[in-house]
């Protein structure tokens, strides 16, 4: 996946050749509405190469890019994508806030498929003032998408949910609940042995995956860890099997609504799930 994100650095249109698809950032779960800061002293090597910068000068990404505010604007770019990569898929990163707008603008780009990031996800670089108070939670933001990109008859648009599911059960309850697919970040990081201390931003990361000190980075072992996050994947998707076939389905596309049922009253109302109480809602 190419991601085009706040600041740009490294884009250049012969990059999709390389790549599976391409989508456009427009926010994520706890990072939405403003641009990026990435702190000179993890701007060094092959980073300030890329981002076009002298070591250790501080990355400081825009919110917005000048030429990309309209329908047509990013119209015209996934045009121009999709004509030198040959057609690959083009997407919608976008934050949940302004959820049946957002949406109705990506389709209206003409996308694919859309990345919804629900409030929970791991940002753990974020404001902590953003951190606090923004985004929609993430099961509610993905009841009311998939309302509106079936009332809009948006099948073919792959829906893809992420922020804050880590489990076999969030995954099959998302699935079950609309969503084509389900990404994830956080889960992965811990799986290679992230230990969710929030210091990203800070270079000094004690297992060496949020750093650029060499003394710190030396800590992670990468053959290990891709064994262990080989683990996660493939022992989450069994027990998805299992929990599919427990449900009656041969394969994991065909989760339904009609596979929950809640006893919370108020999840009920936010997701439209069956409710599993005597009184009705």
């Amino acid at each position: 996946f190419y991601e085009l994100a706040s600041g740009r650095f490294g884009w250049s249109l012969d990059k999709v050749k390389q790549v599976q698809a391409f989508h456009f950032k427009g926010g994520q779960g706890a990072k939405t509405g403003t641009g990026g800061h990435l702190p000179g002293a993890k701007v060094v090597g092959k980073i300030a190469q890329v981002r076009g910068l002298k070591p250790g000068t501080p990355a400081v990404s825009p919110a917005t890019f000048p030429d990309l505010v309209s329908v047509q604007d990013f119209r015209r770019v996934a045009d121009e994508v999709r004509q030198a990569s040959g057609g690959i898929p083009i997407g919608f990163k976008l934050s949940a806030q302004h959820i049946e707008d957002d949406l109705d603008f990506a389709l209206d780009v003409g996308v694919d498929y859309i990345i919804l990031d629900g409030r929970g996800g791991g940002t753990g670089a974020a404001p902590e003032i953003f951190k606090k108070n923004i985004s929609v939670p993430t099961i509610p933001a993905l009841a009311r998408a998939r309302r509106h990109l079936d009332a809009r008859g948006r099948r073919d648009v792959t829906l893809i949910i992420t922020g804050g599911l880590r489990t076999e059960s969030d995954f099959v309850k998302a699935l079950a609940l609309g969503a084509d697919g389900v990404a994830v970040s956080n889960a992965a990081l811990q799986a290679i042995g992230c230990l969710g201390m929030r210091a990203c931003h800070t270079n000094n990361c004690p297992v060496g995956i949020a750093t650029q000190k060499p003394n710190l980075r030396a800590r992670l072992v990468v053959e290990k860890s891709a064994e262990q996050l080989q683990n996660y994947f493939e022992a989450t998707v069994h027990l998805m099997q299992v929990l599919a076939r427990a449900c009656g389905h041969s394969h994991l596309n065909q989760f339904c609504v009609d596979d929950l049922t809640t006893y919370n009253r108020e999840m009920a109302y936010l997701t439209g799930i069956h409710y599993g109480g005597v009184t009705p809602l």
